[in-house]
Order: structure tokens, then sequence, then C-alpha cells
């Protein structure tokens, strides 16, 4: 009898211990970003990287099963509040991420937050949210908006570039990286532009960069103003002459074909590279070839890290149903980056290396080539206003 009983007890703590994954709900998870309009492709690029890292975990984050619902939140702040709200009251996330653009990323972050919601920014990084609006729920994985241009300020500065027309976008993000870039370049400035973001006829404004006689642009056209831009600029005659600085939109996997050899030369930066030499980039590197035919480019890298932020954290936490817990479990962020060195700031950006890649054909294609890194271990500047 006795040992029918000890025989008992023993069947039943280890069922009691697999009781809490299996009881575990499935994890909710919220993307939201662009999926029609103009930059409708840099929401499916982040798709692609969040369904790869997804497939090798077997869409399981932490060993819990996932659901992923998606959402359009097409380019407005408007747009993107009616999208976060159909999957907060009726598909019931636990998490949002995805989040491409500034304005959309400002409008919907506390809202959600205020209802116990965890919010991963897989690109935006406005900066009242590293600063004084900094938010316990809310992280993000890839920077503040100005870091990439902070980057080039400093390697220009470092290159002895003298003087520097900026020409951007007329919006958050845009004045965001112009803001970056001058904080950080010591040269001259003769000149700064903001256009509309549908705009595509540059005549107007190459004519003043003509008369400026800059050193360099500094260009922040993201999309397909960006490779009007260059090919208009090439058609005047100063691609070669005026150097072209920016983030690595500039000239990618995305648009190499359409801008051709305009883009060569063009100096870009960004925290993660294709070419960075570490196993977790060469592994993801290699299964993107695999299945896409071609390299990643960086919205993609980025989804597949906050994929693999947040299995660690769930499994670390043992779910997500501990807020504190899981929240902690966040911030330590224990997982291998494709970009290598990571780790929060205490706003929950991240500090990270900076690289710049140049624009250069091999084997007559289009690629990057890693020149130089002006930031290691660099930390946004906003991160002192946080008071978490």
């Amino acid at each position: 009898m006795f040992k029918k009983l000890a025989i008992g007890v023993v069947t039943l703590i280890i069922a009691g211990a697999v009781v809490p994954a299996q009881a575990q709900e499935k994890i909710k998870l919220g993307f939201m970003t662009p999926l029609s309009g103009p930059l409708t492709f840099l929401g499916k690029e982040q798709i692609m990287g969040m369904e790869l890292a997804l497939d090798r975990l077997g869409y399981k984050l932490g060993g819990i099963p996932v659901e992923v619902i998606k959402a359009d939140g097409r380019m407005s702040a408007a747009t993107a509040n009616q999208a976060v709200t159909k999957l907060v009251e009726q598909d019931k996330i636990n998490i949002l991420t995805g989040l491409l653009l500034s304005n959309q990323t400002i409008a919907i972050t506390k809202p959600l937050t205020d209802k116990g919601i965890f919010v991963i920014s897989g690109v935006s990084g406005p900066k009242p949210l590293a600063g004084s609006k900094c938010n316990q729920n809310f992280f993000n994985i890839s920077w503040q908006n100005e870091q990439p241009s902070e980057a080039l300020g400093k390697f220009m500065t470092q290159k002895g570039v003298k003087s520097v027309y900026a020409i951007s976008q007329n919006y958050v993000a845009g004045r965001d990286h112009v803001a970056g870039v001058w904080y950080y370049y010591k040269g001259k400035r003769v000149g700064e532009d903001y256009v509309p973001r549908r705009h595509m006829d540059y005549a107007g404004e190459i004519a003043k960069i003509r008369f400026a006689k800059p050193d360099a642009v500094f260009m922040f056209l993201p999309g397909r103003g960006g490779i009007g831009f260059l090919k208009q600029m090439s058609g005047a005659g100063l691609i070669g002459k005026i150097k072209v600085y920016g983030g690595s939109w500039v000239a990618d996997e995305h648009s190499f074909k359409a801008v051709g050899d305009a883009a060569l030369g063009a100096e870009l930066s960004n925290p993660w590279w294709a070419q960075l030499d570490n196993p977790t980039n060469k592994a993801f590197v290699a299964a993107f070839r695999k299945k896409h035919g071609r390299n990643p480019v960086f919205y993609a890298a980025f989804m597949y890290d906050v994929i693999n932020l947040l299995d660690s954290a769930v499994r670390e936490a043992g779910g997500i149903k501990n807020k504190a817990k899981f929240r902690a479990a966040l911030r330590k962020a224990n997982f291998k980056s494709v970009r290598g060195s990571f780790k929060f700031n205490n706003n929950h950006f991240p500090i990270q290396d900076f690289y710049i890649g140049r624009v250069v054909k091999v084997n007559g294609k289009l690629t990057h080539k890693i020149i130089g890194k002006p930031f290691t271990a660099q930390g946004d500047r906003y991160a002192k206003l946080c008071k978490m």
C-alpha cells in the first residue's frame, strides 16, 4: 500500500510540474505596420524577418504557442489607432510589435501600455519615448531616431568633410534624423530642405545644392523619393562630385535594381549589416537568402531580433501573466542579436555599435562593404531624461 501511495504521489508531482506549461494560454502577438500604400514593401520585409524567426521556433515563444494577428496601420496616426483598437478590443492581444512610423508609435503607445499591453517597436524610435515620456511597458529594438544620423555626423567629421547640405522628408522621423546629423557634425551647414513624403521632382532642390557646392549631401528620403533623388542627382552630373550620406535605406536590396549605379559610393549608417561577422547573423542571413533569394534588409533583421527577444523573456518569466517578471526579463535582453553586442539602456532603447557601409559593386552586383565604426556601445542622448 505504501509503495502504491508513493508512486501515486510521484505521479501527481510530475503531473503538477507540467500543468503550468499545458495550462498557459497561447500568446496573442499583434503586428501593426503599413501593409498598404507606398511603404507596403517595408511592412512586408518586417513580416519576412518575424516569420523566419517564428518558423525557427516552431511558432512558440518560450515554448508557449503564439498567434500572430496582423493589422494595416497605413500611414497616419488615426489609421494606426483604428488598427490597434481592433487588435485590443476584438483580438485581445497581449503584445504589439511592428511599428514602422514614429507618428503612429507616439499615438498608440500610452493608450496600449495603460491597458497593460507591452509594445515592442521594430523600427520607429521617437525621442519623446526615449526621454521624458519613456514607458515601462515600451521597448525599442532598433534605435532612437537620431542615432544613425549621429553616427554619420561623427563619421563625416572624422573624414574631414567640410560642408554638408541636408534634405529630408517632412515628418517626425525626418526632422529627427537631420537633427541627429547636425549634433555631431562639426563642419559647415550650407543648406537644409524638407519635402513632402510623395515628392518626386527634385529639380528645385538639386539646383540649390548645385549653387551651394557642398562637399556632401545628407539625405533622409526613404522609399521611391530617395530613388528619384539619386537618379536625378546622377542625371545632373553631381554623383561623384558631391558625396552622398544617409541611412542604409538610401540604397539596399529593395532599391539597388531601381537606382542602379547612381548609388555607387554612397556611405550609409546602421547598427546592422548583412555582412556582420557573428554566428547569429550568419545563420539569419543564410536562412533568409535560402527562403527569399537575396540578402535581408534591416527591417527584417530587427523583427528577427524582436521575436528572439520575446522568446528569451517568455522563457525566463515562465509566461507573460506576471507582467513585472516579464518586464524584468525583457530588460535583460538575454538573447543573441544579429547585431552582436546588444543591451537595453535605462529607457528601454538599445546600447549598440554603429557601422558605416559603402555601396560597392562585386561581381557586377551592388552590395555593401563595411568601412567604419563611429560608435561602440552607444546609447542615445535622451536616456538621461528618462526617470524609470
